[in-house]
């Protein structure tokens, strides 16, 4: 009996693709993506609550239930969860946040079809625990080790997992294993987990720092009940190969922001306080960092949310072109126009106007532009009528406006106009724990664009990427992972000969690894010299000119100061 739903409550019709749900004058409705509608559409895939019962609408034989009493418990924590939903639509954040991720992983796994696509998934969501440490599934295949999973942070990277592998063949066992790590910190742990999967011996890896005993053991009973979580949703969900993305899909993709580094996901929390404000944003960063991402971010959250999102880019467009473009004009204003056209500025009021390179735009039309904003007013090119807007801007820029303003190229009075907020996006290679969720996430997307199913990568591949700079940060990796997957047949491993020759001119010295997986993969050198022996070599060879031997291991200052910090290394006195 459920106490929120009605005796006649809910029509369900039946449609080759879909169902309709109309509600039949209940008392409670029905709850669709969080909202209490009267009529909704449900996809494949999706799912809509009555009371406190979720329903999800998935495509295959009821064979695929068979795990249905297993399933009981979760489903019932998912119920609890839905009931609070029913009070309140709105997201809610629970106290153990092991258990929010639990459910978030099972409902996210409920909307597949495709096992492969939700392991790609969970993993954004995994990144999202604080502290967490770095987890992998891994599977082995004849000698070759192949990375399936990769949630990784700072400090515990894939030098450690090699250890773990190459030092414990137990860890394939039937029983869970915790063990500290040998020949890494003495406050390194490492869980290993079997997995039932189709890959050949599958296995769940979770290494991090050891912690307070009841810590350790929260944190060992969540990584049971994940691994658990993930062997039936890999018996349950169907192999059948997704439908293509559809462009609404394709574009809710991009507007998420993939980050595991504690930075990025504090620049994601400042985004999203500055959106339910009004103030005009700065963001700033290198090309291919995401900083448009940002800006839809903000847009996203705002009240503004439901108007349009209208960008514009001041570096492409010719300056002749470029003032009709912002302002607009009337028909017959100057040769050529024929037809009144509306400006970006008109049409983007009540939404959010987004000046892309705004360093660039021309300091005439600078001056144009401070007058709209002050007066909050302006006329189309060859009008005599004021247009009147709401705006709210983002500008957006990959150069310092405070050197442009030194230089008379960029407007003092227009930039505190403009800037009652920045945000600066780091690069890529200053939050290199970033890279594995960014190719966990851009395999998954482009897998589905191309109907493949890729079997992982060689710990290779996998590493020289992951060491590699991207002087083009996101984009670079995105484009060179859309390669990657285009490149290599369906249901094969990607391997380190796949990669382009740019991204294999990391020194082997650095990566330290052969493309038969963990087996075989240490090189020479690095068998016989830990990474603190090899910095140190690298550093007497550079007389310890510290920006010299950073840019031989191809990192960053910063980044080689805060490793040369965690492994105790001090130049001689």
């Amino acid at each position: 009996k459920e106490d929120f739903i009605s005796r006649s409550h809910v029509q369900v019709i039946n449609n080759d693709l879909y169902i309709t749900v109309k509600d039949l004058q209940s008392t409670n409705g029905i709850n669709y993506k969080d909202e209490k509608v009267k009529e909704a559409q449900i996809q494949i895939g999706e799912s809509f609550i009555l009371g406190k019962i979720e329903f999800f609408l998935k495509q295959g034989s009821l064979d695929e239930f068979k795990l249905a009493k297993e399933l009981i418990p979760i489903f019932d924590t998912i119920g609890s969860d839905n009931e609070k939903k029913f009070d309140n639509t709105a997201t809610r954040y629970i106290e153990d946040i092991y258990s929010e991720t639990l459910k978030v992983v099972m409902h996210i796994g409920l909307k597949k079809n495709d096992f492969r696509d939700f392991l790609m998934d969970i993993g954004n969501h995994l990144s999202n625990l604080t502290d967490f440490g770095s987890l992998y599934i891994i599977s082995r295949h004849e000698s070759e080790f192949r990375i399936l999973l990769s949630v990784q942070n700072e400090s515990l990277k894939t030098e450690i997992l090699k250890k773990v592998v190459k030092s414990s063949p137990e860890i394939y066992s039937k029983s869970i294993i915790s063990q500290t790590i040998p020949g890494i910190q003495p406050e390194a742990v490492c869980y290993s987990f079997p997995l039932k999967l189709d890959e050949p011996d599958s296995v769940l890896v979770f290494t991090g720092y050891k912690r307070k005993e009841k810590e350790d053991q929260k944190l060992a009973d969540f990584l049971s009940r994940l691994v658990t979580e993930i062997d039936l949703l890999s018996q349950l969900l169907t192999s059948r190969t997704r439908q293509d993305t559809t462009p609404d899909q394709a574009e809710s993709i991009r507007d998420d922001i993939v980050a595991e580094s504690s930075q990025m996901k504090e620049l994601i929390k400042q985004a999203q306080k500055i959106a339910v404000s009004d103030i005009f944003v700065l963001i700033q960063g290198e090309s291919g960092t995401g900083k448009e991402l940002f800006a839809k971010l903000i847009h996203k959250h705002s009240q503004r949310a439901k108007h349009k999102f209208v960008a514009i880019n001041c570096a492409a467009i010719p300056e002749s072109l470029l003032e009709s473009e912002l302002f607009g004009h009337e028909k017959g204003a100057f040769t050529g126009a024929y037809i009144q056209k509306k400006g970006k500025l008109e049409m983007a009021s009540g939404g959010t106007l987004v000046l892309d390179e705004i360093g660039d735009m021309p300091i005439n039309l600078q001056s144009k532009l401070l007058r709209a904003l002050q007066e909050k007013e302006f006329y189309r090119l060859g009008g005599s009528t004021p247009i009147t807007v709401d705006l709210r801007i983002i500008s957006i820029t990959n150069q310092d406006l405070k050197t442009l303003i030194k230089e008379g190229k960029f407007r003092e009075d227009l930039y505190y106009r403009l800037v009652h907020r920045s945000i600066s996006i780091p690069p890529l290679r200053d939050r290199k724990e970033d890279i594995s969720a960014l190719i966990n996430y851009f395999t998954a997307k482009f897998c589905q664009q191309t109907q493949k199913k890729i079997g992982g990568y060689s710990v290779k591949a996998f590493e020289t990427l992951q060491e590699y700079n991207w002087k083009g940060n996101v984009r670079q990796l995105e484009n060179e992972i859309r390669s990657i997957v285009n490149l290599t047949d369906d249901g094969e491993t990607v391997g380190y000969e796949i990669l382009s020759d740019e991204i294999k001119e990391v020194p082997d010295e650095i990566s330290g690894v052969a493309d038969s997986g963990f087996s075989g993969g240490f090189s020479q050198k690095a068998a016989t010299e830990t990474e603190k022996d090899m910095i140190i070599r690298l550093l007497e060879k550079n007389l310890w000119n510290k920006s010299r031997t950073a840019r031989d291991l191809k990192m960053t200052y910063v980044g080689l100061h805060k490793k040369l910090k965690r492994l105790g290394i001090e130049p001689p006195e």
